[in-house]
């Protein structure tokens, strides 16, 4: 089974943490096909971006994560009910129009060009929840690849990837999570590919072992961009 890796929420109060992630993947499991997954909106200062960089220089993937991971409004009803189930306050591209949706995009992409990263080719809306965007719009981005929910986008071909996550602070959750996580398992035996997220905190949640069990059940890491 082959495995697409991504250390989500990366910001400037938990880089010690992502560290430590990174550090535990490599050493203990031998990953070294790693995409972790910034937020560029946020407070940055000249080291925490160098911390970043020397990452990217040393083989880690880096991909734009929304603009500031959080919604300032929730309007419609599928909002609210997939902040109450799901993202929380979170997914940053729902309840706002097509245009505010490219305009984010579009800032993630030119922070990581102007800070003299190397060009970002994937985007992963915060909760990989694309909102109202059109995949022409999509097209007339500059990131190549898009991750959603149910798998992700390169030019204009979507391509279902089953997903599997651990970041569950409630035990109910936990559990649903872990039920969901067993299905998705199951459908990844037939794509061959699984996508297994890993959030700054998951390792301290109830499905901290869960982890380890999905990273022992995949022969191989690959990126996004490896798939098409």
């Amino acid at each position: 089974m082959k495995a697409y890796i991504s250390i989500h929420d990366v910001s400037p109060d938990n880089l010690n943490e992502i560290e430590n992630i990174i550090s535990i993947l490599s050493l203990k499991f031998n990953i070294k096909k790693i995409s972790i997954l910034v937020i560029p909106g946020l407070n940055w200062n000249q080291s925490q971006i160098h911390k970043i960089k020397t990452w990217q220089n040393n083989g880690i993937q880096i991909a734009a994560h929304g603009w500031l991971h959080k919604t300032t409004k929730i309007k419609t009803i599928y909002h609210k009910l997939h902040s109450l189930i799901i993202s929380a306050k979170c997914a940053e591209h729902l309840s706002i129009n097509r245009q505010d949706i490219n305009n984010i995009v579009s800032n993630s992409y030119n922070w990581f060009i102007e800070n003299d990263f190397q060009r970002p080719y994937l985007y992963v809306p915060p909760a990989w929840s694309l909102g109202k965007i059109k995949r022409t719009d999509l097209n007339k981005l500059n990131f190549t690849h898009f991750e959603c929910t149910t798998g992700f986008i390169h030019n204009n071909k979507y391509r279902f990837l089953p997903l599997i996550g651990f970041e569950e602070k409630f035990l109910w959750k936990s559990l649903l999570r872990r039920f969901f996580n067993s299905f998705n398992f199951m459908l990844a035996s037939f794509t061959g590919v699984v996508r297994i997220a890993i959030h700054p905190n998951d390792f301290n949640l109830y499905l901290k072992n869960d982890i380890e069990k999905y990273l022992n059940k995949c022969d191989e890491a690959v990126l996004l961009n490896e798939l098409g």
